[in-house]
């Protein structure tokens, strides 16, 4: 499971785990706009990746986040960084009522029925997409309490999750919207003893891989849906504050270890 993640790190970070050549992929993100250049505007057809860092991101928010899709060419493969919006809602999606719904059953995708639901079946076939993340928060569970974890790259760098996206034209607006779900599989040794319920977890991908699960048929791209290797991820307790929904909690504070004596309460 991966309903909540962060994003904080900076273009050149991106760059340098996707391991490509500064003009393979344009990045701009609006935090890192210099103050005497304009930012991108938004429009339906190219709407703005997040305005600022997101320290926590809930998909239940449905938020438009950066998404990494290629364009497949053998010999000059191109990627792009689009935004798209969390929450995967399929092409014969017919009311916005049911969007709303299937949104939130888009939010993530098993790893062992992908072929069989047709909510993400038709998808990945031919649309697969990474998900640059800095990190991202799961729950431990403790008797009756849950303890909340930041989960990050052990040498800092953005972490590159597997996914799928759609498109669907709203029925009402005629506005076209492409979505995005996070692919999950069983747990690795780290995760088990963190989301010790469900003991799920993001498909993780290297830079290697990455590249290939974009390029590759469905078929190739099933062998990189597996855990990843224990010794690349890191992980900290985080505040309590985060489990009430209600708190504003896509700040900086969300990040910090609670060993580092920071107040359990931030309201």
């Amino acid at each position: 499971m991966c309903f909540s993640y962060a994003i904080n790190f900076s273009a050149t970070a991106l760059q340098s785990k996707l391991q490509l050549g500064d003009d393979a992929l344009e990045i701009q993100l609006p935090w890192e706009v210099p103050a005497t250049e304009t930012a991108p505007t938004e429009s339906a057809a190219h709407p703005s990746i997040l305005p600022g860092p997101g320290y926590f991101l809930s998909g239940f928010d449905r938020p438009l986040l950066p998404v990494i899709t290629a364009v497949v060419n053998p010999e000059n493969p191109t990627y792009q960084l689009s935004a798209m919006r969390w929450g995967l809602i399929p092409h014969w999606c017919k009311s916005p009522e049911q969007a709303k719904e299937l949104s939130v059953y888009g939010l993530n995708a098993r790893t062992e029925t992908l072929t069989e639901k047709p909510l993400f079946r038709d998808a990945w076939k031919s649309q697969p997409c990474l998900i640059p993340v800095s990190g991202f928060f799961e729950w431990q569970a403790i008797g009756k309490k849950k303890q909340p974890h930041y989960i990050y790259d052990a040498n800092n760098q953005p972490l590159l999750f597997a996914g799928l996206y759609a498109q669907y034209t709203d029925t009402e607006t005629g506005e076209q919207q492409k979505t995005y779900a996070i692919i999950t599989t069983e747990a690795n040794a780290l995760m088990r003893e963190i989301h010790n319920v469900k003991k799920r977890m993001p498909v993780i991908l290297d830079a290697t891989e990455a590249k290939r699960y974009l390029l590759g048929d469905a078929s190739q791209r099933e062998t990189f849906l597996k855990p990843c290797h224990d010794g690349i991820l890191r992980a900290h307790p985080v505040g309590n504050w985060l489990n009430h929904a209600r708190a504003n909690r896509n700040v900086k504070e969300a990040l910090l270890p609670i060993e580092k004596d920071f107040p359990q309460t931030l309201f």
